[in-house]
Order: structure tokens, then sequence, then C-alpha cells
């Protein structure tokens, strides 16, 4: 019974730790790969300001430029750490469910939970590192439209960004109800397996 909690968790445990590492791997391939683009289309913007003649408002649409740009990859670190906590209780829910299932109880419900939280998860990574790889540019049409031309491409980001948070929502609440259905299995939290920790206490 030790032995195959033991087998069980470790292979549960790998298995998180590839699916990090593969994320992060994925989300660095990214960003590398974003630099070049944000540098092209720095420059790109500097010469299409050039038809705007007031010099201080060419200075405030590349630093909101510059800003977007920031922005984007701070929520992107965030969501991407509150994805990494979710994932966490996801973790010890698995293992509490392994527990159960070796003390004999019947965890099948609590198992299409994880699988449809693991889905969850995965989607919410797969919206994070496609949203990684975005850039957003300012269209510069006239002096006068210059107010509306920044305020569309802050739009776009910030539908962009709720999008991602909704996945991430979707994680958190897939999670929850793997929770709710684990906690229905009667003194699920009284169940022990005897491990190396107890075993020489």
């Amino acid at each position: 019974m030790k032995k195959e909690f033991e087998e069980k968790r470790a292979e549960i445990k790998n298995t998180m730790e590839q699916r990090r590492t593969e994320f992060q791997k994925n989300i660095e391939a990214k960003r590398v790969e974003l630099k070049t683009r944000i540098e092209a289309k720095r420059q790109e913007l500097k010469t299409r300001l050039l038809k705007i003649e007031d010099e201080r408002k060419r200075e405030v649409v590349e630093k909101i430029d510059t800003q977007l740009d920031e922005l984007n990859k701070r929520l992107l670190d965030h969501y991407s750490d509150v994805l990494g906590k979710i994932e966490n209780i996801l973790d010890n829910i698995d293992t509490r469910t392994t527990k159960a299932e070796t003390n004999g109880r019947d965890v099948s419900a609590v198992r299409t939970a994880i699988a449809a939280a693991e889905s969850a998860i995965s989607a919410s990574r797969t919206a994070i590192q496609a949203q990684a790889g975005k850039i957003y540019k300012i269209t510069i049409s006239t002096e006068n439209a210059l107010k509306a031309d920044v305020g569309k491409t802050r739009q776009t980001l910030h539908n962009d960004l709720v999008k991602v948070r909704e996945t991430v929502k979707a994680a958190r609440e897939a999670v929850r109800k793997a929770a709710v259905t684990l906690a229905q299995i009667p003194r699920v939290d009284e169940l022990e397996v005897e491990t190396q920790a107890t075993s020489t206490q």
C-alpha cells in the first residue's frame, strides 16, 4: 500500500515538474524572439511619429508604447504565478485522492474533476504562451486622431488580457470543483497511508 502510494505520488510530481519546465522554456523562447520584434516595432513607431509636429505628443506616444509592452509582460508573469499556485492546490488534491483510492474509496468522480482541472490549467497555459508572443503596434494616422489611435491599441491589449484572465479564472474554478468533489468522500482527511515519514517516527 505504501509503495503503491509513493510510486503514484512520484509520478504526479514528475509530470507536474515536466509541464512547468516546458511552459517556462516556451515563455522564455517567446520573450527572446519578442525582444527583436519589439525593437523593430519601436523604430517603426519613431519613423511614423515624424509626421506628428508636437514633440511632446511624440514622446508621450513612445512612452505609452513601452508601457503597453511592460503591462503585457507584468500581467502574464502574474497569471503564470497564479496558475502555479492553482496547480499546487490540484497536486495536493491529487495526493489526497490517491490516498483515498489506496484506502479502497471510490474516487472516479474526483479523478474526472481532476482531469477537467488539468485540462483547464493546460488551456490557460496555452493562452498565456500565445499572449506572450503578441506585440501591440500603435497605428499613427493624423495628429488629431492620435488619442483615438493610442486608445484603440490600449483597448486591444486590454481585451486580450481579459481573455487570458478568464482562462485563469476557469482553471481556478475547475480546481475548486475538484476539491469540493473530493470533500464529498466520507472522512477523506482522516485517511492515512503509512509513508516513509510516518513509519520512521
